[in-house]
């Protein structure tokens, strides 16, 4: 088992030199020209803190979707299948919000995987909400799997969350500690956004379209903060597109290029 601190050594060691991924419109003449790859990025439905904000009860550790979010994510599933999207890869974060989304919104692929080949459906620890109250915590690796079988897990290195246990010994516990933790971290979240990006220029070039399950707060710091420097885009249209905060369950489609 890999120890926390190669965690973050890891992470520190990404380099932070110019932007890591450059995002297009999809009806973007280059991005049509040079046949770029696409991403379909969804934050993910309602969640029980979703409603009542209650981020710091303990209730709410690893927040589940509400029956509402789930049925966001069959309209959402309805309207990819009547959209004839196709998907080659989903790659989600590990809170169970995220995977669930990810779950019933796809579930039309999941129910065919018997009659053609099976679609990656792959958690990664570097695509979770920013971490700074209880509900961001994730759940044991152990717990996730068992409960959700048919998601990859292999990337997931920790049973316990490292990200939460290393805010924790920097501040303190919860009851010590009340502030937004990794969301005041600039360094961190850099190059943990640059570590994200770097897990989809590790897919294979034949997943042409891949699925992203995350999170708005995740989304507002790589989306709308030049200052990070870990996404740049291709035009005005693109960029104020990404811009507005996601709602739950929202997908937002552009193509991209890592740099």
């Amino acid at each position: 088992m890999t120890s926390l601190p190669n965690f973050f050594s890891t992470l520190m060691a990404i380099s932070s030199s110019g932007p890591a991924v450059r995002l297009h419109s999809l009806t973007c003449p280059k991005a049509k020209t040079k046949n770029l790859r696409v991403l379909h990025i969804i934050r993910h439905a309602e969640g029980f803190h979703n409603i009542s904000k209650d981020y710091k009860n303990p209730a709410n550790i690893d927040a589940q979707l509400t029956p509402h979010g789930i049925s966001q994510c069959k309209e959402l599933s309805q309207r990819i299948q009547e959209d004839k999207l196709h998907v080659d890869s989903i790659i989600s974060s590990p809170m169970r919000r995220a995977l669930q989304t990810a779950h019933h919104s796809f579930e039309h692929i999941f129910d065919c995987q018997l009659r053609r080949k099976s679609t990656p459906f792959v958690a990664c620890e570097h695509w979770r909400e920013t971490v700074n109250y209880v509900c961001d915590v994730r759940l044991p690796l152990s717990q996730l799997s068992n409960d959700f079988p048919s998601v990859d897990f292999k990337k997931i290195i920790h049973e316990h969350d490292p990200i939460w246990k290393f805010y924790e010994e920097k501040h303190g516990s919860l009851q010590e500690y009340q502030k937004i933790r990794e969301s005041s971290d600039d360094e961190g979240l850099e190059k943990r956004a640059r570590k994200a990006w770097q897990t989809i220029a590790e897919r294979p070039e034949s997943e042409k379209s891949i699925a992203i399950v995350s999170h708005s707060a995740f989304f507002m710091h790589m989306f709308t903060r030049p200052e990070l420097g870990v996404v740049s885009y291709e035009d005005a249209d693109v960029e104020q597109f990404m811009n507005p905060g996601f709602e739950n369950c929202e997908m937002r489609s552009v193509a991209f290029e890592i740099i």
